[in-house]
């Protein structure tokens, strides 16, 4: 490729796939500069530093993952939204596992709260609407998921977790929510 074709698209589309293959440590810039066939320093116009450039590639992540669990909400709501988020969810986890373990690295914490978490509580309170969850109780909601997900992201990158199983999980962890939720009301 000449350098006179280059920009900012090329080369982070070639970044996300660098990553994809070897994960965000393996982004380098002569990886890039190899495969794009020009020189090093002709990229720094494009990305700035490699640093700058791993976080436009985590960011360029978030947003295609947001962009995937926004579309598995259209049409849905209440348990049938809250599965198809979670299925959405897994099937990310397992199908891009260099980006999602990125995603909760500690130098990428505010990428994630400003992409992932804002999104997914907004799709809470959606979701949760006829429940009246307060800020909190949609904070807690963001948390168990994420950390579910988190949780069990060998068992779906092995396929050990079966859809069935995903399903039944969320179904408990929404009843559990809802029966929560309820208790706390009665309480107050």
């Amino acid at each position: 490729m000449k350098t006179y074709r280059l920009n900012k698209e090329i080369v982070l589309e070639c970044a996300m796939d660098l990553v994809a293959e070897s994960g965000i440590d393996g982004l380098r810039l002569n990886k890039i500069a190899d495969r794009l066939q020009v020189k090093s320093p002709s990229l720094y116009t494009h990305t700035g530093s490699v640093t700058e450039l791993r976080s436009t590639v985590v960011c360029q992540a978030m947003n295609q993952f947001r962009e995937q669990l926004v579309d598995s909400l259209m049409g849905r709501s209440q348990l049938h939204a809250f599965i198809e988020l979670g299925k959405t969810w897994a099937s990310y986890a397992k199908n891009q596992q260099s980006f999602y373990r990125v995603f909760y690295q500690p130098d990428y914490q505010l990428l994630y709260q400003e992409n992932i978490s804002a999104f997914l509580k907004a799709a809470f309170k959606r979701i949760f609407f006829d429940f009246k969850f307060d800020e909190k109780g949609i904070q807690q909601i963001e948390r168990v998921l994420t950390n579910y997900f988190r949780g069990h992201t060998e068992q779906f990158n092995d396929n050990s977790l079966t859809e069935a199983d995903l399903i039944s999980d969320l179904e408990i962890i929404y009843t559990g929510l809802i029966k929560n939720m309820k208790e706390v009301s009665q309480v107050v």
